[in-house]
């Protein structure tokens, strides 16, 4: 919305102007456009989107618009104290002034213009006094007061700016976990020993816990110690999002968060980033902890979130390269650094098109891209494969594969369990904002999985007494089984692994290939996604998951 001002002025000053003149009128639009984007900056802080205060879109937020009609309606229709009173309220919004101050400079140079001409017009004053005013003056009709009140009110932000970026986060801290949850505790103290207390927890889940309180210094050489996290919305009502929970990150580990939508897997993710506060407990990134030095922690993460967070009116060459810069690397490398993740996500063919033409597949690569690159020690990825072809999750699978095995830490949400299974080493799932089951996928498997799948395929000539009696024979040898799906000749059976070793079920299944005319027959284990579907059932409980079956 400042451009055409912006251009106006300079075609004024390189045109009209003298050199000096024209110097001190682009110096005089920098000065005030700085303190006017320090403006958007601090209050943008209080909103989702910045580009809502800086460029408004439609009537989203008409605040930078309103005050310019109320500028030209009030000149005539009020009293001269009511439109003195409410364009001395005006002086507050920094926009306001920028407008004044290029009415006020080219009123006062048109001024100027005409009266050295041969015949100025009777309608202007062109007297000595008029002409020769100080244009930066405090006088009526001049832009001193604008300038100074802009600058007063650039200054006190950029303080306050400085408040938020280093004391609000303590503040804010200090509340959440001494204040609010210190007066939660006194009247619902029962209800936060039960939910907290971590007594029916998996066992694995308990000894984790008890492994990090016991040995807390030795472990804070992790790339991730999360001690005893809890996070609460203090609202009606309360919400309890994150319940104490507790695991540590290795350096070249691939760490699986996995849950239903509501699980807490995106809050936690807020709280490692610093988006959100922490109610109890502490997370620790390389012996930092995110309650007292967040800075250091959010020089050591890569982020990919959930939601893009790109900026649309860049190309992605761009975008790379000003994150790069940020990250320091080194100017002469930039291009070289920048070209080979655009390679490895092959975004080569869209790297010089603007964002806002991407497709959502598209923007989720450049968004894993910006969160593998950088001299960072752990990366977030909240469901990066989200709106990807396969062809794009094989690139995503193989940049997160080397970026581990280069010694970071990964942290990944993803509701793809193959993905999981892939390259995750450990992997947690999450249920209402506790970890049911802690390990690694095999380990999961070996103890939730406690049923066999079998598949067999039966001759098509084979008689139909002779299929019956493989079904009875299955039932009687196989105590507990259970027959899933049944089509074309094709028996799918759920069978349990407790007592049926893999040698005595291939044993068994290859003296009825011979006496029940199979033509082939299968065997494997419960799959991640069945143990993922296992804690889906809501009438699970703690005790009871090794004897359900899916």
């Amino acid at each position: 919305m400042y451009l055409l001002p912006s251009y106006y002025l300079l075609y004024g000053c390189f045109s009209s102007f003298s050199l000096i003149s024209s110097c001190l009128s682009l110096m005089f639009l920098i000065y005030l456009e700085f303190f006017l984007f320090i403006l958007c900056i601090f209050i943008s802080v209080y909103f989702g989107h910045p580009w809502e205060i800086c460029c408004p879109r439609d009537s989203s937020f008409p605040i930078m618009k309103s005050n310019f009609i109320i500028f030209l309606e009030v000149q005539h229709k009020m009293s001269k104290a009511t439109r003195a009173f409410i364009l001395n309220s005006l002086l507050f919004f920094p926009n306001y002034n920028l407008a004044k101050c290029i009415d006020d400079y080219f009123t006062f140079y048109q001024i100027k213009k005409w009266c050295s001409g041969n015949k100025p017009p009777v309608y202007i004053n062109c007297s000595k006094e008029n002409t020769e005013k100080n244009v930066y003056s405090l006088e009526e009709k001049m832009i001193g007061k604008y300038m100074i009140v802009m600058s007063i009110t650039g200054f006190i932000c950029l303080l306050l700016l400085f408040f938020l970026d280093t004391t609000l986060w303590k503040l804010r801290t200090f509340l959440s976990q001494y204040v609010y949850f210190g007066i939660y505790k006194t009247f619902r103290k029962e209800k936060v020993s039960k939910e907290l207390s971590g007594e029916s927890d998996d066992e694995d889940v308990q000894n984790e816990r008890q492994r990090i309180l016991g040995q807390p210094r030795e472990l804070l050489n992790s790339a991730v110690l999360i001690k005893e996290l809890t996070k609460i919305y203090f609202k009606y009502p309360v919400i309890l999002a994150v319940k104490n929970i507790s695991v540590t990150i290795q350096k070249g580990e691939c760490f699986g968060l996995l849950g239903f939508n509501g699980a807490g897997k995106t809050t936690t993710f807020k709280i490692l980033t610093g988006e959100e506060t922490v109610t109890s407990g502490d997370v620790f990134l390389e012996q930092f902890s995110i309650t007292k030095r967040l800075q250091k922690v959010k020089s050591r993460v890569g982020y990919c979130p959930q939601s893009e967070a790109l900026l649309e009116y860049m190309t992605g060459r761009e975008i790379m390269i000003m994150y790069a810069r940020l990250w320091g690397i080194s100017e002469p490398q930039i291009q070289l650094y920048v070209n080979r993740w655009l390679s490895s996500m092959q975004l080569e063919l869209h790297a010089d098109k603007l964002i806002i033409t991407y497709s959502g597949g598209t923007k989720r690569r450049l968004s894993t891209a910006i969160a593998l690159m950088g001299n960072t020690s752990v990366i977030l990825l909240d469901e990066p494969s989200t709106g990807m072809d396969p062809g794009a999750r094989r690139l995503l699978w193989d940049a997160v594969t080397w970026t581990r095995e280069s010694g970071k830490a990964i942290i990944i949400t993803s509701h793809r369990m193959e993905e999981c299974d892939a390259f995750c080493t450990r992997l947690a799932i999450m249920v209402e904002g506790k970890f049911m089951c802690l390990g690694s996928p095999q380990h999961l498997k070996s103890k939730f999985g406690n049923i066999y799948v079998l598949k067999i395929k039966v001759k098509i000539d084979a008689q139909e007494d002779k299929l019956n009696d493989l079904k009875f024979f299955i039932t009687m040898t196989f105590p507990g089984s259970v027959l899933k799906h049944e089509n074309q000749g094709i028996l799918n059976y759920y069978i349990p692994s407790k007592d049926n070793s893999w040698g005595k079920v291939f044993g068994i299944l290859e003296e009825a290939k011979e006496k029940f005319n199979l033509e082939d027959y299968s065997i494997s284990q419960i799959t991640l996604e069945q143990v993922f579907l296992i804690f889906a059932n809501p009438e699970n409980t703690e005790g009871d998951y090794q004897e359900k079956v899916p």
